[in-house]
C-alpha cells in the first residue's frame, strides 16, 4: 500500500524551472539581438544609411528593437510567474498526471 499523501518533485515545476534557467541564460543576447543594428542605423541618421527611406526603416528597426527587448523580458517574467504558481512538490498521483501532460498524452 502506498502513502497517498507522500510528496514527490513536480515534473511540471521541474520543467518550468529548467525553462526558466535556459531563458535566463540567454535573455541578454535575445533581448539585445537588434541593439547593435539599431545603434548603427540611429533611426536613419547614422553612418550606415541615410536619407528618407533610411529614416523610415531605421524608425521601424528601433521599434522592433524595443519590442524584442520587452517581449523577451516579458516571456521570462511569464515563465517565472508560472513556476511560482505551481507547487514544487505534488502527490505521486499528481506527478503521474503531470508526466502524462508533459508527454502529450493528456491535455
Amino acid at each position: 500500500m502506498t502513502d497517498k499523501s507522500k510528496k514527490v518533485p513536480s515534473p511540471i515545476w521541474q520543467e518550468l524551472d529548467a525553462l526558466c534557467k535556459e531563458v535566463s541564460k540567454d535573455i541578454a543576447s535575445v533581448a539585445d539581438a537588434l541593439k547593435t543594428a539599431d545603434k548603427q542605423m540611429a533611426s536613419g541618421k547614422g553612418e550606415v544609411w541615410v536619407g528618407k527611406n533610411a529614416r523610415a526603416w531605421g524608425s521601424d528597426l528601433h521599434g522592433a528593437n524595443t519590442d524584442l527587448s520587452k517581449q523577451a523580458h516579458g516571456f521570462l517574467a511569464d515563465v517565472q510567474r508560472e513556476r511560482a504558481a505551481h507547487p514544487k512538490e505534488v502527490t505521486e498521483a499528481e506527478a503521474d498526471t503531470e508526466r502524462r501532460i508533459l508527454a502529450g498524452r493528456m491535455g
